[in-house]
């Protein structure tokens, strides 16, 4: 958006629509041009085509979330200035980044959809190289960056980091006394790392943080004699907008990095369409963090310091608290520009919606509600009108019916209202309010120690311990009851939103995030989810999480998208390092999704045949790219997914097709890596049994008993390795007594009572050998334990050599000769029972001591001395229960 768009609204491009909300035409794929264009052109030639340039000028022109340039050219301001007539309406200071360039680029995508290969009809289906080769960048990014680095400038930085080729650029020296030595070759070398791994998150912000940290302190010095710097003249500034670039075309920066992006470009803004980058950067900021209050404050800061440095004597804005920091200076022809772009209507939807957006949040949606608040009363009070003074009053019970810590100052405020406009209700109105508003405070009350502390932990920097109170803190929300009123969905909403800008990268919680809206909008049928906006936003932080992906585009699905949307979708899945950042398991979710997708497609009632084709190839080149990604990974030994989950779509889809014929053959190829498995044979036979009895596409005649799948079970038994075979017996049997013939049933149980027999054999064998290495296991469990000898034991009794060594010294010649007659074992194996019962734990069965064939005549006292060092407290107990008659063994 540059400052034309604002001042010359009627001269300007239209604004192009989202995705969701006015797609590109639809175009039916022919089933001739899926056999003449070539597939993956744009991975094969390192140079971008027309149609790789195309389809990525589409992807520039068409965001989920809108990307505008960082920098915008001013070049058109001086005449534009110098047109000014009227005031310019606020929703114009809103509307989305458009140019005449990305306008006709659409058009010309969308014109050129049907000339695409069969591959990127179906899906955009990528090779190996993608995701293997670290010194080529898929070949979107460049161009997207390309497209951006041509609109705003880019810097030698951003060219290392998204070049085709980055080995070819040479290293650079970073100088700036901003930063230490330590930090300038650091910044050197996670330039270089970047370039062959652009999906390294946290590189990327760790760059981010030094080259901000170099700027803070070229224009702060820590030096108390040194003068403020001039921002424009830090030597790294390009690197710093260029990695900021480089990051955001691949993840989202959060909430922090934001804040930090939006405070120096208003220290940089000396222009007005400076300005308007600024607020452009606020609004991506505050769409892409949803419900930050701190985003939303540094926005409504902002637009109210350039308010006031255009309207000086406006007395409305004198008694706000906010602070001013903008001590720039501004000429006349500036002033008269800015009061054009930001009126006051202008900034009074802006609060608006910032209070919108923030109001479910307990702990500081208050800082922009009162903001807010005051320019109303400030309104208000320059024509109190009835309407106006019913309308405000609607807007603090509003307030007042929302739990936040503020809850007792927005009261107080309210009262101070009715008692200078309803004077004469006061009392009426704050006792109805009072009384209604009970439940409110009782909410808070019942959450005021959670987010105390939230804030304890956030104020100790201690994320550990942060993580740990959200996660409690969101346990106990969802377990508030319905029944009785204590669950609030937008509390929830609200607490979830907090938690993911503090935890921005956290998988886990995205997913649990969004699994709460698809629970609220399928179990509690409410309409009001923005599933989609969600789902965005934890894609663009999370782009890595095929799970996320895979239910970006089945909530897509649900709500109607046209397929180049959700096509759309999942390019951008596939374009994000996906494979690099987490692995084949999230690449195939996001296959698994989408083929389904395109199934499902395939057959609804208003489908066609090309629509047919498309999910077909698509089905096919998904399979055929996954067998490569995984031998490109793992090699010759990587033996697919276990599940086979693609391969099931595909035979899903042939079945829907009644093509028996060939998803048989589907099932046959799978047996060479599956057929050890029971799992697979019972899905196979119960494949053949839902086919049994319907005639196929070319209406064969249907065979009268299901001898197909009678072959899979006896297919199945015949493997030597199958993993559970008394599964298949069993199905086997009750297969041929349900369906089979008498000859067939005869045949089968012959099978079944030779396989049995085999199968009892193998069991047999594998107990033994079971049984063998647990034996070697507890032996050498057994000689782990042995400790080296000790003056105390565990248990505090005395060690064999001690036990030994007081026996010589004693000269007891009855302990002798119990310690003879007691043990028939060997010297050795007494040690090793002894020492080893001293390590176990001190409990009343590893402490129980067993003797054997103690004489007649041993007296207590003896036993007594024998064992002087072990008091544990039931001692004398056990010692009286000794059958001191017994000449068998006795336990003590």
């Amino acid at each position: 958006m540059d400052i034309n768009s604002l001042l010359s609204p009627q001269d300007s491009p239209r604004q192009s629509p989202g995705p969701s909300q006015i797609p590109p035409k639809r175009h039916r794929k022919s089933k001739s041009s899926k056999a003449t264009q070539p597939t993956d052109l744009a991975l094969a030639n390192p140079t971008p085509t027309s149609t790789d340039f195309i389809h990525n000028a589409t992807l520039q022109a068409q965001p989920i979330i809108p990307s505008p340039p960082m920098i915008h050219p001013a070049s058109a301001l001086r005449s534009a200035a110098t047109n000014i007539s009227s005031t310019v309406d606020s929703s114009r200071s809103n509307r989305q980044p458009s140019t005449p360039g990305m306008d006709t680029l659409a058009d010309l995508a969308s014109m050129q959809h049907h000339q695409q290969a069969t591959r990127a009809n179906a899906g955009g289906l990528r090779s190996t190289d993608i995701y293997e080769s670290h010194s080529s960048t898929n070949p979107a990014l460049p161009t997207l960056q390309g497209v951006s680095g041509a609109l705003s400038g880019r810097s030698p930085l951003d060219t290392a980091m998204a070049d085709r080729n980055p080995q070819a650029s040479p290293p650079r020296t970073y100088s700036t006394a901003s930063l230490s030595n330590a930090d300038r070759q650091t910044v050197a070398q996670l330039v270089a790392f970047l370039s062959s791994n652009q999906f390294a998150y946290e590189s990327h912000v760790e760059l981010i943080r030094l080259l901000h940290l170099g700027f803070r302190a070229h224009i702060y010095p820590t030096s108390p004699s040194a003068a403020k710097g001039d921002p424009h003249t830090y030597e790294l500034l390009p690197d710093l907008q260029s990695a900021r670039e480089a990051m955001d075309a691949r993840f989202a920066l959060g909430e922090d990095l934001w804040v930090d992006l939006i405070e120096d470009q208003r220290l940089l803004a000396t222009t007005p369409d400076e300005c308007v980058t600024v607020m452009e950067s606020c609004q991506k900021a505050v769409k892409e963090e949803a419900g930050s209050t701190k985003l939303w404050f540094l926005y409504a800061e902002w637009i109210l310091s350039l308010y006031k440095a255009a309207n000086p004597q406006d007395q409305r804005i004198e008694t706000l608290t906010v602070g001013f920091d903008e001590n720039k200076h501004w000429s006349d022809e500036d002033k008269a520009i800015i009061r054009e772009v930001w009126s006051w209507q202008h900034i009074m939807d802006v609060l608006a919606q910032g209070t919108q957006a923030t109001k479910w949040r307990i702990d500081d949606s208050h800082l922009l509600w009162s903001i807010y608040t005051e320019l109303l009363l400030q309104d208000l009070s320059h024509s109190p009108s009835p309407d106006a003074i019913s309308s405000m009053e609607a807007h603090f019970i509003d307030r007042l019916n929302v739990p936040h810590s503020a809850w007792d100052e927005t009261f107080q405020t309210f009262s101070n209202f009715i008692s200078q406009y309803r004077n004469s209700a006061y009392e009426n109105i704050m006792t109805t309010v009072n009384q209604q508003c009970r439940p409110v405070k009782e909410a808070y009350e019942a959450r005021e120690m959670m987010e105390l502390n939230v804030k304890r932990a956030q104020e100790s920097s201690d994320k550990a311990a942060e993580w740990q109170t959200f996660s409690e803190y969101i346990e106990w929300e969802l377990a508030q009851s319905r029944k009785k009123g204590a669950f609030v969905f937008e509390l929830v909403d609200a607490l979830y939103q907090r938690a993911t800008l503090r935890f921005p990268t956290n998988t886990e919680l995205w997913e649990g995030y969004i699994m709460f809206l698809n629970n609220e909008h399928v179990t509690y049928s409410r309409p009001d989810i923005p599933l989609l906006s969600v789902l965005d936003q934890s894609t663009r932080h999370c782009p890595w999480s095929g799970t996320l992906w895979s239910q970006y585009l089945l909530a897509a699905e649900l709500q109607n998208m046209l397929f180049t949307d959700i096509d759309q979708i999942k390019h951008k899945a596939t374009s994000t390092g996906l494979l690099d950042a987490g692995g084949l398991e999230e690449i195939l979710q996001v296959y698994v999704a989408w083929c389904s997708f395109l199934r499902r497609r395939a057959f609804q009632q208003e489908s066609t045949d090309e629509e047919l084709d498309v999910a077909e190839v698509g089905i096919r080149s998904a399979i055929e790219d996954m067998h490569r990604l995984g031998e490109a990974k793992y090699g010759k030994e990587y033996q697919g997914d276990p599940e086979y989950r693609l391969e099931r779509v595909y035979i899903k889809y042939l079945t829907q097709s009644r093509n028996w014929r060939a998803a048989r053959e589907s099932w046959k190829r799978l047996i060479s890596k599956h057929g050890d498995s029971h799992e697979f044979w019972l899905r196979y036979y119960l494949w053949e049994m839902s086919t049994w009895g319907t005639e196929d596409a070319n209406n064969t005649p249907v065979s009268p008993r299901p001898s197909e799948a009678t072959k899979a079970l006896r297919t199945g038994l015949r493997k030597a390795k199958l993993d559970w075979p008394e599964r298949l017996l069993q199905a086997l049997q009750t297969h041929c007594e349900d369906h089979e013939n008498a000859e067939e049933l005869r045949s089968a149980l012959v099978q079944i009572w030779k396989t049995s027999r085999i199968v009892k054999k193998r069991r047999e064998t594998e107990a033994i050998e079971a049984y063998k290495v647990a034996q070697a296991q507890a032996l050498q469990q057994t000689h782990s334990l042995k400790p080296e000898p000790s003056e105390d034991s565990t248990l505090g009794f005395p060690s064999a050599k001690r036990k030994r060594e007081a026996s010589k010294e004693d000269g007891d010649e009855e302990m002798a000769a119990k310690r003879t007659r007691a043990g028939e074992e060997s010297q050795d194996d007494k040690e090793i029972a002894t020492e080893t019962t001293s390590n176990f734990k001190r409990d009343r069965e590893n402490a129980t001591i067993i003797t054997k064939n103690l004489p007649r005549d041993v007296k207590e006292t003896k036993i007594r001395q024998y064992f002087r060092d072990v008091r544990p407290p039931s001692l004398n107990e056990s010692l009286a229960c000794l059958h001191l008659c017994s000449a068998g063994p006795s336990t003590v």
